[in-house]
């Protein structure tokens, strides 16, 4: 059995979160899968006999999401250090260190999530986009539907104020409109409409459906009744919705971004890779497959890479994180 932790790019909640974890989990020899949306990544436990990294990886493919792999770590303990007098050995509290999990890294050197980067992600996004071009996307995505929503609520009933001037190339009112609409609802909606038809194939409903039935029916209907079959048409209705929706996804990614960032320099902080003590061997195994009632060998100078009980040794420990006394402790 071996637990690993890979990275998942473009999720956008916890429901789709959910749903790669459900899709997963149907994997064969797949026995717990663990995705946080917001750090972009996924702890995996399986049995290496009966299922691969690679398959893991097109099965996330397969949900529509960008996987780069095997997260690497971004600093590892220089391996063969010899041990100093002031060893101190630690053993581990907890049954399981899935909260330590996220303290592997990915590279930032530019390697496998760079080279690994074939599938262009179905949301609109590059696969390899990470949160900061994500949020200017949808940024752009805002303003094309807000700038052509604004003729559009002038030239229709819902603006009223005054006399609009007559659509160009003499074009029916009807048609102008449909023009207009047709380039602030397809592109700047186009994610919504891929992440909803993604959460059905999973089985998910979120947010996603509930945007592609409101601004996708309107818009619809409107196109049928101006081409089609007489009727009321909605299209500053449909346009003035998707602007807020818009606005409020910038908004929420925005502050995503931020706290992506503000997690991932506290993950930096916990070591990737911790040395224990099994069959009178030290390994340097990663953090996140330390099991209950292993021995962990802490040199002078070490980060702690799970809580636990000390054993034996002696050494003075930095606790400021946790404290925030400067002074070591004993």
């Amino acid at each position: 059995m071996k637990t690993t932790v890979i990275e998942i790019g473009g999720l956008l909640s916890v429901l789709s979160a959910r749903g790669v974890e459900k899709q997963l989990l149907k994997l064969p020899g797949v026995t717990k899968a663990e995705v946080n949306y917001v750090a972009g990544s996924a702890t995996v436990a399986y049995d290496e006999t009966v299922v691969d990294l690679k398959a893991i990886k097109t099965r996330v493919h397969e949900c529509g999401y960008h996987c780069a792999g095997e997260r690497l770590p971004k600093h590892v303990c220089e391996p063969g250090d010899p041990p100093g007098e002031a060893a101190v050995a630690a053993k581990p509290a907890h049954d399981a260190h899935s909260a330590h999990s996220d303290a592997v890294h990915p590279a930032e050197h530019g390697g496998r999530a760079g080279a690994g980067d074939e599938m262009a992600h179905e949301m609109g996004h590059d696969g390899g986009m990470d949160m900061q071009a994500m949020v200017r996307d949808i940024r752009n995505r805002f303003w094309v539907c807000l700038i052509f929503s604004i003729p559009i609520f002038i030239y229709s009933p819902m603006g009223g104020l005054f006399e609009p001037p007559a659509p160009p190339f003499g074009l029916r009112l009807d048609l102008w409109l449909l023009f207009l609409a047709s380039i602030a609802v397809l592109w700047p909606s186009w994610p919504f409409f891929v992440a909803a038809w993604r959460a059905l194939k999973n089985g998910v409903l979120n947010m996603a459906v509930l945007v592609v039935l409101s601004v996708g029916t309107g818009y619809l209907f409107s196109v049928g009744s101006t081409l089609f079959f007489p009727g009321v048409q909605f299209f500053e209705a449909v346009a003035v919705l998707l602007v807020f929706i818009l606005l409020g996804h910038w908004l929420e990614m925005r502050a995503r971004a931020g706290a992506s960032d503000a997690i991932r320099s506290l993950m930096d902080l916990a070591p990737p890779m911790a040395t224990v003590l099994r069959d009178g061997q030290e390994r340097e195994i990663p953090t996140a497959e330390v099991l209950k009632d292993d021995i962990v060998v802490i040199r002078p100078g070490n980060k702690i890479p799970v809580d636990g009980e000390v054993l034996e040794g002696e050494s003075q420990v930095d606790e400021s994180m946790l404290t925030g006394e400067s002074m070591p402790v004993e």
